[in-house]
């Protein structure tokens, strides 16, 4: 676990129209010139579009609902089209590319993404406006050549991973770039991340409706042996984990993403407004028992209500490795400042870093600060940015480290 946080960390630092029912193309080609201008007119109706986006919404579910790679393995080696998928595929495709590896059907595969390799995927499912589940598979019309249709496609799974060198130990790489699964692999080393694949689909109507033809990963490197390797990853992004875009109504998207992340927030939020009750003369008394030990330090922040919330909820915990932890120099009073008057401001992110295991949230707020000169009380405002690590508890979870990264002052 310590391996696949510090590995998801340094990776992500490192990183750091239409009219009257016709679709109109998204696509735009570009001149020998070098410039860009619409290709010839092609639409699709409305209702054909339904039908197609349908198809390619349904194909992408079956091929990526908790899914496994090992289990596409050989059949990306073959070429073979797995029958879960293969009543979606056109009959040219299948009398003609079956059994061959450059066959235009792109299966699920291994990647390599910030130092982690995807080794199965889960399309996400959202809530529509009627309440029903829809997975989150966005097509966008692009061209129509006869009776040929274009379309980009956005699938949004949640994929897991393991750090790149277990998967090294973990699979033997095969001379076609395929691989075979050595061992095992312990829950210690597997991680969720959220990710978005990009394919162009080619699908074919007829009278009994629309199949796919083709179904390829956009960038796609020629070769099978060349798309298959590990490090091909250009038609792949990782995303935030958490979805927090919202509906108009100020709704979220998806649901269970904001409900884990304002359950997240409301723990560092109830936290931080604690630092109120510490003012110069309480962080003195603190910084006496923060060298006596464990039991001296919780003793005194139980009893200023820092340690748990007003329903006994635990917000930190407390052990022999506090001082590391919650370093005493990252609470935010600092030696010139008598006490914090206000805390406002305070915004809550998910950091680049954050997945299923690994809680990082960016936090930041303004403080208004009494300081006194020895003479008079003076009063500013001083910005805080920190970084906090949550660690699950049985119902919810808490504080497990916290680091101040700047303050600075932003008076005027």
């Amino acid at each position: 676990m310590k391996k696949l946080g510090i590995v998801l960390l340094i990776a992500s630092v490192l990183i750091f129209g239409t009219s009257c029912g016709v679709m109109q193309p998204a696509s735009v080609t570009v001149n020998e010139g070098g410039v860009g201008e619409k290709p010839a007119t092609a639409t699709i109706s409305a209702d054909d579009d339904l039908k197609a986006k349908k198809v390619i919404s349904e194909y992408f579910t079956a091929l990526y609902a908790d899914t496994s790679v090992d289990s596409y393995n050989e059949y990306s080696r073959t070429g073979i089209i797995p029958d879960n998928i293969r009543g979606y595929i056109a009959d040219k495709t299948v009398k003609e590319g079956d059994g061959n590896p450059e066959v235009g059907i792109h299966l699920p595969r291994y990647v390599s993404v910030n130092g982690m390799t995807i080794i199965g995927y889960n399309v996400e499912i959202l809530k529509s406006g009627n309440g029903e589940d829809t997975p989150n598979i966005v097509s966008e019309f692009v061209s129509k050549n006869g009776d040929n249709y274009l379309y980009f496609t956005k699938v949004y799974c949640k994929a897991k991973a393991i750090p790149d060198d277990v998967f090294s130990s973990s699979y033997r790489k095969n001379e076609d770039n395929t691989y075979t699964k050595m061992r095992d692999i312990g829950p210690e080393n597997i991680d969720l991340m959220r990710v978005e694949i990009r394919y162009d689909v080619e699908l074919t109507k007829s009278d009994v409706g629309f199949s796919i033809l083709r179904a390829t990963e956009s960038n796609i490197k020629p070769g099978m042996k060349n798309r298959l390797f590990v490090f091909n990853n250009d038609n792949i992004t990782r995303l935030s984990y958490l979805d927090l875009t919202k509906n108009d109504d100020g709704s979220y998207r998806n649901p269970s993403d904001g409900e884990i992340y304002e359950t997240e927030k409301a723990v560092i939020t109830k936290f931080f407004s604690r630092f109120t009750e510490l003012d110069r003369e309480r962080m003195n008394l603190l910084s006496y028992r923060w060298k006596q030990g464990t039991k001296q330090v919780s003793e005194f922040l139980n009893v200023l209500g820092v340690t748990t919330d007003e329903e006994g909820v635990k917000l930190i915990e407390l052990n022999d490795n506090y001082g590391e932890n919650y370093p005493l120099n990252s609470f935010p009073l600092r030696n010139n400042m008598e006490r914090i008057v206000e805390i406002k401001n305070f915004t809550v992110t998910p950091h680049p870093a954050y997945s299923d295991k690994i809680k990082l949230y960016y936090v930041n707020f303004d403080a208004t600060v009494q300081r006194t000169n020895g003479i008079t009380d003076e009063y500013f405002t001083y910005r805080y940015d920190y970084i906090v690590s949550l660690a699950k508890a049985e119902n919810s979870v808490y504080i497990e480290k916290f680091r101040l990264n700047e303050y600075y002052n932003v008076s005027n």
